[in-house]
């Protein structure tokens, strides 16, 4: 069972990303990985850190530079 919290929303010129926190419980291991929606699209991510670069990536906010 996986369980998911929005944690945060990245706005660019290309759009609007969100990051949530996933959390999976097997047996007695409790496994936590981050999801990036833009587009339409999901993409997973080892890291909240990943996260954040990828949603940058995905809504343009690295071009503004």
């Amino acid at each position: 069972m996986a369980d998911e919290v929005l944690i945060t929303e990245v706005e660019g010129p290309r759009g609007t990303a969100e990051i949530f926190e996933v959390t999976r419980q097997e047996q007695r291991r409790i496994e936590v990985e981050y999801a990036v929606a833009f587009g339409g699209q999901r993409r997973a991510v080892p890291s909240l850190g990943e996260a954040h670069i990828l949603a940058n990536e995905l809504t343009g906010l690295d071009d503004e530079s």
